[in-house]
């Protein structure tokens, strides 16, 4: 999962939480919050492997990932509503959709250009319109929010891919940890599973971050893809 998620800078939370439903049968709050921490020590212990690399494009990781902050803790007490079934058919459609973009993305090509942080110009104001609504999303959900971020850079911003994944990293910590914040307020964080489980993704983190930039990662974005969709009809169905 850490590698998976700091690999395509999405932070890992789509393949944690089935585990702690269906396996550990953790209620949709104790799933959510305890899949935000996780999201968190993955995203920081990418943070730091990236930012070693030069890959982060840090005015707008700052910009973007401020942005998330009000969305994350509003997330948070969003996800204090969720039934049993309502989380599973609201999750298993939000994954339906995501397994289409995922396909989507692995479809196209992006010429991953030379980066100069000091003249690459993005449209900032429209990453941070973005960035509130997926601040609610990551929260709520507990998937992080790279999943949609990465895209949204990648094709929209125009940033070169492997800046996409790393910057989306760096947005990630920021709004993860406002959310594990707001869920462990309100109670929503099974601290052993966290810590262990986030011990794993900080290692995995570290190995995604390494071969990230040497990797063309349409490959497992496709696989990826699959077994999204899969996830998706068993919330699905889990939900009606």
């Amino acid at each position: 999962m850490g590698t998976v998620g700091a690999l395509l800078g999405i932070g890992g939370g789509l393949l944690i939480i089935p585990f702690f439903l269906f396996v550990f049968h953790f209620s949709p709050q104790q799933t959510v919050g305890t899949a935000t921490v996780i999201v968190f020590l993955n995203a920081i212990s990418g943070t730091v492997a990236y930012l070693q690399d030069r890959k982060i494009y840090l005015k707008a990781a700052v910009w973007f990932g401020i942005a998330t902050i009000p969305g994350a803790f509003a997330g948070s007490y969003l996800a204090s509503f969720f039934t049993g079934k309502s989380f599973s058919l609201l999750f298993g459609c939000f994954l339906l959709v995501m397994a289409g973009m995922l396909y989507w993305q692995s479809c196209r090509r992006v010429a991953d250009v030379e980066f100069n942080p000091d003249t690459f110009q993005c449209p900032m104001k429209l990453g941070v319109v973005c960035s509130v609504g997926v601040g609610v999303m990551a929260s709520a959900l507990g998937i992080g929010g790279g999943i949609i971020h990465v895209p949204f850079m990648a094709y929209v911003l125009k940033f070169p891919i492997h800046v996409a994944i790393a910057t989306s990293t760096v947005i990630l910590a920021i709004s993860a940890i406002s959310g594990a914040i707001s869920h462990a307020i309100l109670g929503h964080v099974l601290w052993i599973p966290a810590i262990f489980s986030g011990i794993g993704a900080i290692i995995g983190a570290q190995l995604g971050a390494k071969i990230a930039g040497k990797s063309k990662p349409q490959i497992l974005t496709k696989g990826l893809s699959v077994l999204v969709f899969v996830m998706a009809v068993k919330f699905i169905m889990n939900g009606l």
